[in-house]
């Protein structure tokens, strides 16, 4: 991590140290033991005759038959030149090397004793089986340390993968919840201007009033909309500025209707997610032209707080209302980002109106 390569090597080194200082010790204390030899002597008589094969059957499995084929998936390359490559270590190395150490050290005393000295092929021939197990043994166990290494290392690879593929992913969703925010129509701002601008002229004394709720609504959409979840009470005040300023533009004695029933003041809710259903019920239900028509709007939370939103609004004037606006489509993949698994959401219409069904599960 902020490790030179230098400084990881030594660390390497001395992580093989310590595995063959270990390994040398507890095998040379039982060879001793078993023998009722000196430890020392043992230890340094295995150092030369014994150890040197050790490590060549040791390294070349290590970093060349595992990492070619074995990490590599070549499975059956693997066996066969293991296969190959243990046999020429045990014949050609390792009881040669052994039967050297014999010949070197102990030959005197099978002069002195009168006894035969033991040909290479007789000594090979009693020590096969011993000298075989011997060396699985040891490779077996460093190759289990470098392969559980190697697998670690690439769990601890693909958790950080995965940590960053999660990070990336929320950076997105954040930034597609921006963007999808930043869809909701603009157009009622517009109107509440003009309808603020014509009631200035007028000298009328609810401009004040628009003022405040136009100031109100920019508020907390560019302001206090910045978090993943918000007071449920005050998204519902946001909806009902809005619809005050609605009511402005086509009249007081508009049909709409609003009702909040349960417990909404400890629920928390995503920012901007009911007023996309609201406008759609505004853009499609009321129209100057063709009269009157209504919007209903009702608002339940239970106790263990599940939302229901209920939205109807009239179609008059309505042609080919059958498919669903940017509005309705960006709240989908709102409700996916946001609820996944957690909402229900159904939109129905009919040939005089259009009903739309929210529920979900709140923190």
């Amino acid at each position: 991590m902020g490790l030179s390569l230098k400084t990881i090597n030594y660390r390497r080194i001395s992580w093989h140290i310590l595995f063959w200082v270990v390994l040398s010790v507890f095998y040379d204390a039982i060879s001793s033991y078993v023998s009722d030899t000196p430890f020392f002597p043992t230890l340094f008589h295995d150092l030369k005759y014994f150890f040197p094969s050790d490590f060549l059957g040791v390294y070349f499995t290590l970093y060349i038959l595992i990492p070619k084929f074995l990490f590599k998936k070549k499975y059956l390359s693997f066996v066969l030149f293991s296969l190959l490559f243990f046999g020429i270590l045990i014949l050609l190395v390792a009881l040669p090397l052994q039967y050297y150490g014999l010949f070197v050290e102990y030959k005197q005393d099978f002069i002195r004793e009168g006894k035969p000295f033991p040909s290479l092929y007789d000594y090979m021939s009693r020590n096969f089986l011993m000298a075989v197990t011997l060396k699985l043994m040891i490779i077996g166990i460093a190759s289990s340390i470098k392969i559980a290494k190697n697998w670690l290392v690439s769990q601890q690879r693909q958790q950080n993968l995965m940590k960053e593929k999660l990070e990336i992913d929320l950076q997105l969703r954040e930034s597609e919840l921006r963007f999808l925010k930043s869809q909701i129509n603009p157009h009622f701002l517009f109107n509440a201007l003009n309808n603020l601008y014509s009631l200035t002229l007028e000298k009328s004394d609810k401009a004040p009033d628009v003022v405040l709720k136009i100031s109100s609504i920019l508020d907390y959409v560019l302001y206090e909309c910045n978090v993943p979840q918000i007071d449920l009470d005050r998204e519902i005040s946001n909806i009902n500025d809005y619809i005050d300023l609605q009511k402005i533009r086509y009249g007081e004695d508009t049909d709409i209707r609003v009702t909040v029933n349960g417990e909404t003041g400890n629920a928390k809710i995503a920012p901007l997610l009911i007023l996309p259903l609201v406008e759609n019920a505004f853009k499609h239900g009321l129209d100057k032209n063709v009269g009157k028509g209504f919007i209903e709007i009702e608002i339940d939370v239970d106790e263990d707080k599940n939302f229901v939103s209920v939205i109807k609004n009239s179609l008059k004037g309505e042609k080919n209302h059958n498919k669903e606006g940017i509005g309705i489509l960006n709240l989908r993949k709102r409700l996916e980002l946001q609820y996944s698994g957690k909402y229900e959401f159904d939109l129905q219409i009919n040939d005089d109106s259009c009903t739309t069904l929210l529920k979900l599960q709140l923190e």
